[in-house]
């Protein structure tokens, strides 16, 4: 009789050792930052509740070790809307619904799945130990959580029974995240039309046009042109201008004026500095530091409209030491060479060299900003009322192809202005130079993820390294830690590592604002960590070759199957340490902690402390990706493993506290809030779904059961048919505001207070901030570390 083909030295024959080892190595992790916060929580408020300082109204949490979690809990979405916005509220919905449908998933799985097949087969999850059974036609793999009882193995058949739960519980599970989905698309599109309908801000009021024919490109023609068509008032119009020359000569001034600021530092000093980053964190909230006055009191900090008057008087070249400056400073001036890289010439005042350097560029400036431009077929028009503008976003307004297109315009601070006079041509060729570049990146991400999962198996460690796998054979411990803990360990390190790549080259595909940029990255993450990352991964956890799959696509169904039970062990590790080891280091927030003192060590003038205090910048599309697949990974596995359900669970718990407090109180997303991230999440929860049927459709089939197999041959369609049903019903709602709702809340009494959008947008103007931008004075602190100005009146 043929003997099973078990590797003798497969970890997998012990999956309780390599669980426990990952989740004692985890719980150590996540126990250790989690204690570390509560304990540095109130320590170092600057970081962690930097937003409580400057926004009025935010809840204020219990100092006490535990107490801030129930208070934390308490906060209702009205308040997350209010304080965070719409891509907060939605990206904790998304966290709530995936907590309620892998929550009802798992008591399904541990209340029914797993006794049935508990007693079937003696195994309560499936724990991917592959069992090669001879029969007198063929053999066949059948993949099963523990060996079959004596005299079963040869009647696939009598596992109708048990195949039968499969069954039903997919359609069970696809119509519960169908019916979670929609309930959470229908409360989030309610939500954001209510919400966006009430605002009143420039940007819901301006659209983008594109496409502006040469007759059109004056603010009076297009002004009149607008309103010819009848659909509102136009009340200003920015017609987009060639204004590179400007943008190089700012670039250069902020280069010079940091010159002129650590020249300073280093003939008074760094203790000043230093002390000054005491009182830096109170001006964290102004909205950037080319708008930013400060008076030589160190105590008046105030941010200046944007609308300024390109007349802002310049820097004066006479910058010396005002009244406010320590008397009797005796320090030597510093002096640098006028030559190459200041390696050559003569020696001179560094003070007055970069100064008077400051003041020729401030020159130039101020003529170029008396220049005409050449104009761009990109204008910012904006209406008398958010119902015109929602009526021309959604119109079509030439009868000729790319004239005059239309769109929701970004928020003032939210356009990256060197993008918009780019030309079409231009941002195509870069779109698609970048997309081959990440295709070309992603195809050569295939071989290190494969060589990544030759680490689970033992029989391929001791094949190419055998005194490595003699070791780990003497010790299980070793043996758990390689197999078990490395690989996810690595895995995860990828996955924080290649994001960056990605998001520093969407980051040349010429968009057109920060909020296109995000979503941009968001799903090209998640096409990384989804195709590399799993896809890839899971294939070359069974194969050595990954292009096997290419040479037969019939197979892929019964080959996902195959190798997603397989590394059923892998992706319990996974989630173990991505939940309880990693979600608590997002709320130490270990990254910036980690940069700190590297890049205090280049801190060197208060400006430089300004910097390097502000709150981190939340970005989704390094947040967002790694959720969604975590949810497609628990519904992959749903029918198979209750421990991965399990773990999915607390993944999903721990991430909505942690999310939910950094969002409120440590981080901040200066991006306009739309909620435009649902749809992709909607998308990719289906997809997930798609692979989840198609997995449960092979692992029917390697068992023999073709007719169990083809009753699930309706749910693909079901689900197409939801995809697409949101795409027609629900996707103009994700993107425009619609009428009725403007209508409504303007029936409705409005609340005396502004939204979080509509705050952060006010006086703010459709204009390239070069051009109107007050040229700041360097930022100087005296031995007090009090906030002076240098800048005297001519």
């Amino acid at each position: 009789m043929d003997e099973p083909l078990i590797p003798p030295s497969d970890p997998r024959k012990q999956p309780a050792t390599v669980i426990t080892t990952q989740l004692v190595i985890a719980s150590a992790l996540g126990t250790t930052a989690f204690l570390s916060f509560c304990v540095l929580r109130t320590q170092w408020a600057g970081l962690y509740a930097a937003r409580t300082s400057h926004h009025a109204g935010l809840p204020v949490l219990p100092k006490s070790f535990f107490g801030w979690i129930p208070a934390l809990y308490n906060i209702k979405e009205e308040q997350v809307l209010e304080h965070a916005g719409l891509d907060a509220f939605v990206f904790l919905g998304f966290f709530s619904m995936a907590i309620k449908l892998i929550g009802l998933c798992t008591f399904f799985a541990a209340a029914v799945i797993s006794p049935i097949r508990l007693h079937y087969t003696g195994d309560y999850d499936q724990d991917s130990i592959v069992t090669v059974i001879t029969t007198p036609h063929r053999n066949f793999i059948s993949l099963i959580g523990m060996a079959p009882r004596e005299g079963d193995g040869s009647n696939p058949e009598e596992y109708d029974t048990y195949l039968w739960c499969y069954v039903a519980f997919v359609y069970i599970f696809t119509f519960l995240t169908g019916f979670f989905l929609l309930r959470q698309t229908n409360h989030i599109v309610k939500v954001r039309q209510s919400y966006l309908g009430s605002q009143n801000s420039i940007t819901d009021r301006t659209i983008r046009l594109s496409g502006v024919p040469e007759e059109l490109r004056l603010q009076g023609a297009l002004k009149e042109h607008i309103e010819s068509l009848g659909i509102g008032q136009v009340t200003s119009v920015t017609i987009c201008k060639q204004w590179r020359e400007l943008d190089k000569l700012m670039d250069r001034r902020h280069k010079m004026l940091t010159k002129v600021e650590r020249a300073w530092t280093e003939y008074l000093g760094d203790d000043g500095s230093k002390r000054s980053a005491k009182t830096i964190p109170t001006v964290s909230s102004l909205p950037q530091s080319p708008s930013i006055h400060l008076t030589s009191t160190g105590e008046d900090i105030t941010a200046n409209d944007s609308a300024i008057s390109s007349a802002t008087p310049l820097l004066s070249t006479n910058v010396q030491p005002i009244s406010s400056m320590p008397h009797g400073h005796r320090g030597r001036r510093p002096v640098v060479r006028t030559g190459l890289f200041g390696l050559f010439g003569k020696h001179v005042d560094k003070i007055d060299y970069y100064t008077a350097r400051l003041e020729i560029i401030d020159k130039k400036i101020k003529m170029a900003r008396q220049r005409e431009y050449k104009t761009t077929p990109v204008a910012f028009v904006t209406m008398d009322s958010v119902a015109s503008a929602q009526m021309a976003a959604q119109a079509v307004l030439d009868p000729r192809a790319y004239r005059l297109i239309a769109h929701n315009a970004p928020a003032p601070h939210d356009v990256i202005w060197p993008n918009l006079y780019k030309s079409r041509f231009e941002r195509f060729l870069r779109k698609w130079v970048v997309t081959i570049i990440i295709a070309v990146a992603t195809v050569a991400l295939v071989f290190p993820v494969g060589s990544l999962a030759a680490l689970l198996n033992m029989k391929t460690i001791s094949k190419f390294w055998p005194a490595l796998g003699r070791a780990l054979e003497s010790s299980k411990l070793a043996s758990a830690l390689v197999t078990g803990f490395l690989p996810t360990l690595l895995f995860t390190l990828m996955n924080v590592l290649v994001p960056f790549l990605y998001n520093w080259l969407s980051g040349h595909q010429g968009y057109i604002s920060h909020g296109d940029l995000e979503l941009s990255v968001v799903g090209k993450n998640f096409f990384y960590i989804f195709f590399n990352l799993f896809l890839v991964f899971t294939v070359a956890g069974t194969f050595s070759n990954v292009w096997s799959l290419l040479k037969d696509t019939t197979q892929i169904a019964t080959l996902l199957a195959r190798s997603l039970r397989d590394l059923s062990l892998f992706y319990i590790d996974l989630i173990i340490l991505q939940g309880i080891g990693m979600i608590p280091f997002r709320l130490l927030e270990f990254g910036v902690v980690f940069k700190y003192p590297f890049l205090k060590i280049f801190s060197k003038t208060p400006r430089d402390y300004f910097n390097l205090y502000k709150p981190p910048n939340f970005n989704y599309g390094f947040f967002l990706p790694q959720p969604i697949l975590i949810l497609i990974i628990c519904l992959c596995y749903s029918c198979m493993s209750t421990k991965i359900l399990s773990f999915g669970l607390i993944y999903f718990i721990l991430g909505y506290f942690t999310f939910k407090y950094q969002l409120l109180y440590s981080m901040t997303h200066p991006q306009h809030s739309t909620g435009k991230s649902w749809p992709m999440i909607f998308y990719r929860v289906c997809f997930g779904m798609l692979i989840f049927q198609l997995t449960m459709a092979g692992s029917l089939v390697l068992q023999q059961a073709y007719y169990l197999a083809g009753l699930l041959s309706p749910l693909p369609i079901i689900t197409m048919i939801l995809m697409y049903s949101f795409y027609a019903h629900y996707l103009p709602l994700s993107y425009f505001i619609a009428l009725r709702s403007i209508k409504q809340s303007q029936q409705n009494a409005r609340p005396s207070t502004r939204t979080l959008d509509e705050e952060r947008e006010r006086n703010q103007i459709y204009i390239n901030p070069n051009l109107v931008c007050p040229l700041e004075s360097p930022w100087l602190a005296d031995r007090n570390g009090q906030l002076i100005n240098v800048n005297l009146e001519q």
